[in-house]
């Protein structure tokens, strides 16, 4: 059965029960049938979609997506939202700048890129998909849009711990009212974490110490993706 079908018996089985007396959202029925005009899909491994803490304390977000229009027109973006399990007033998305570089000639030229503050990570325009949604706020026809979605917070809060999945929720609001949601995963980074280093007591033990160090990742997901070695080669 497909997509199609199966939301068609949901939105009936719903109707059939609210008919009868019985208290049901009807909604349901009607955010499937949405969120088959915009596929939200998350891609990449387990860590590759990140909370990762600043220098400043802040709380950075990461997340690699392929946004898709299935319809035949394009949909106008009107809202992007990312909802956390905590008070999240303070989340705003990342917005591109002017990086001046020299090319031996008298002229400067600029590229845009997205930084974050605090040292963090810098990324190359091409990569990011903000402006599409945010500046440009469209979604073209059955053109996927790949990339990574980069936003920041607060303070990261105290209870999140190294290493925790943290399931987050995106949805985007198009201009004819219509929302499309998604459940997205994120691991969490926490700077004491990355930053923490192990001393060796003496030269004679290095296999010790990297173990030691290892151990005070206190890393529990899957070995990454090859394409997470790029991610991590950002970082300052």
């Amino acid at each position: 059965m497909n997509k199609t079908a199966s939301n068609a018996r949901l939105k009936a089985l719903l109707e059939e029960l609210a008919r009868l007396g019985s208290p049901v959202d009807l909604s349901v029925a009607v955010m499937e049938a949405e969120n088959e005009k915009v596929e939200i899909e998350q891609l990449g491994g387990v860590i590759e979609s990140q909370l990762f803490e600043l220098q400043d304390g802040h709380v950075a977000c990461l997340a690699w997506l392929a946004v898709t229009n299935q319809t035949s027109r394009t949909i106008h973006v009107i809202d992007v939202e990312l909802r956390a399990p905590w008070d999240n007033s303070r989340f705003q998305w990342l917005l591109p700048s002017q990086v001046k570089f020299h090319t031996g000639r008298k002229r400067d030229c600029y590229h845009s890129v997205y930084q974050f503050p605090a040292r963090g990570p810098e990324f190359e325009y091409r990569e990011v998909i903000n402006h599409f949604l945010l500046e440009s706020k469209r979604l073209p026809a059955t053109c996927p849009l790949e990339g990574v979605l980069l936003g920041i917070g607060g303070l990261m809060p105290a209870g999140l711990r190294h290493g925790q999945l943290v399931d987050m929720h995106l949805t985007i609001s198009g201009a004819d009212h219509a929302e499309y949601a998604r459940t997205i995963r994120l691991w969490t980074e926490r700077l004491l974490a990355r930053t923490k280093i192990v001393k060796p007591r003496t030269s004679i033990f290095p296999r010790i110490v990297e173990e030691e160090a290892m151990l005070a990742r206190d890393v529990t997901c899957t070995e990454p993706r090859p394409g997470s070695q790029t991610l991590a080669s950002k970082r300052t």
